[in-house]
């Protein structure tokens, strides 16, 4: 019992210490002046991935420079009579594959699996700060405010949310270009009463490892509880389904895009089948999805599609996506790819109706997913391009250099590499 009154006390103490310094002047048009606030709260969880000190407050900063999610949090227990008040500024416009999450309340310390809580998330399949709710790994819509990020390269804006005694959330946002903040949405959702943490979230791509930084964080005890239980909100808003992002187009001009670089056709008893596509050039390849095709030449000139296969990213809202001048496998097993290949697990995508490519040759092709494809790339594959005294079972097809065209036959010859393969990494070739 002492040590509950304990932890209650020094959260108590925890909010009113964050309380110290003033909320940021809302007529103020520049970002002057230190974030001591933000960089002394006692934050926890990845912290080697962020960056905190009074001039950014807290900066996303992975090191390893690859896509992903990345969390910190600090202590928190208030959900009702509490204020949140936060800035954001990203050096993109955010997507379904890079935005972020400020965790208002939460179950648990670790904000990537699953929890209890309420945060507002900044971006994804819109261009806009929306209130949700989350039960386990559910999500639930709350509200809904403006597109105010929209056609926007380097958002810089602040957030405001509120919860009063009866229940009733309330959030504002303003642009660093906006005098005052305006009211997005009222809903009411009382739902959950108990946290622990407050918190934030970032999920990125590779070029957006460094994207994201928050600053003036703060939380008070002061609402004003001025709506009554039972009363409609100001701006009634039924909960919904989030939209599933929309995925980019294809560009205009898709040969070579992406270009087959190595195949493990005919694998070993413990090993799987892949293909490995390189990005040639020096930005990255997004995606919706693939088509996969092997095809034969049936003796008369013409050739006959054996297989056909969609392939999609494991997390159908999201694209494809291959770094520049990366190599990114694609097969139906990343865990063994892994074990067997000591392969980097952020260059494989598992995909579960990769198909089987018959030991027999023939041709392969990725084409884009459209109703009139179009090839990508294409190459042909046989035992007889294996270097003279290989054993093929095992033992992969890979190109001498990934950037030349890949239906040279010349280009290819076996994996030097002691595990029979290089995926989702520089080919060992001479």
């Amino acid at each position: 019992m002492k040590v509950c009154k304990a932890l209650i006390l020094l959260s108590l103490f925890m909010v009113a210490f964050y309380n110290c310094a003033p909320p940021p002047d809302e007529d103020t048009k520049e970002e002057t002046g230190e974030d001591t606030t933000t960089a002394e709260l006692p934050w926890t969880g990845e912290t080697d991935k962020f960056t905190i000190n009074t001039k950014e407050g807290v900066h996303l900063n992975d090191p390893e420079e690859d896509a992903g999610t990345a969390y910190i949090t600090f202590p928190s227990s208030s959900v009702p009579n509490t204020r949140w008040e936060f800035g954001v500024r990203l050096t993109f416009n955010p997507s379904a594959n890079n935005y972020a999450r400020f965790y208002l309340t939460s179950s648990s310390n670790v904000l990537s699996g699953e929890l209890t809580g309420y945060f507002i998330q900044i971006g994804g399949a819109k261009d806009n700060v929306a209130l949700y709710r989350q039960n386990g790994a559910e999500l639930k819509l709350l509200a809904s405010g403006r597109e105010l990020m929209k056609g926007n390269s380097s958002p810089k804006l602040y957030v405001k949310v509120e919860c009063d005694n009866n229940g009733y959330w309330t959030f504002w946002t303003r642009l660093l270009s906006e005098e005052e903040y305006t009211k997005e949405k009222q809903i009411k959702d009382s739902s959950i009463q108990n946290s622990v943490c407050c918190g934030i979230y970032c999920v990125y791509t590779k070029t957006r490892c460094d994207g994201f930084t928050f600053h003036h964080i703060q939380l008070s005890n002061d609402v004003e509880t001025t709506t009554e239980p039972g009363e409609t909100p100001d701006h009634p808003e039924e909960p919904e389904t989030p939209e599933k992002p929309v995925l980019p187009d294809y560009p205009e001009e898709v040969k070579n895009l992406l270009l087959l670089n190595e195949i493990m056709y005919d694998n070993a008893t413990y090993g799987a089948e892949y293909i490995e596509l390189y990005n040639p050039s020096n930005s990255t390849v997004s995606v919706p999805s693939l088509k996969l095709l092997r095809y034969i030449d049936n003796g008369s000139g013409t050739t006959q599609t054996t297989t056909t296969a969609i392939l999609k990213h494991p997390d159908k809202n999201q694209r494809l996506d291959f770094p520049p001048h990366g190599y990114i496998c694609l097969t139906k097993s990343a865990a063994t790819l892994i074990n067997k290949h000591k392969a980097d697990k952020n260059n494989i995508i598992q995909i579960s109706t990769f198909p089987r490519i018959n030991n027999d040759g023939g041709y392969l092709a990725i084409t884009t997913n459209e109703e009139k494809p179009r090839i990508i790339d294409k190459c042909i594959y046989s035992d007889k391009m294996h270097n003279e005294g290989v054993r093929n079972q095992g033992v992969s097809l890979e190109k001498k250099s990934p950037e030349l065209k890949s239906a040279l036959k010349s280009n290819w010859s076996s994996s030097k590499n002691a595990t029979g393969g290089t995926p989702g990494r520089k080919n060992e070739q001479e």
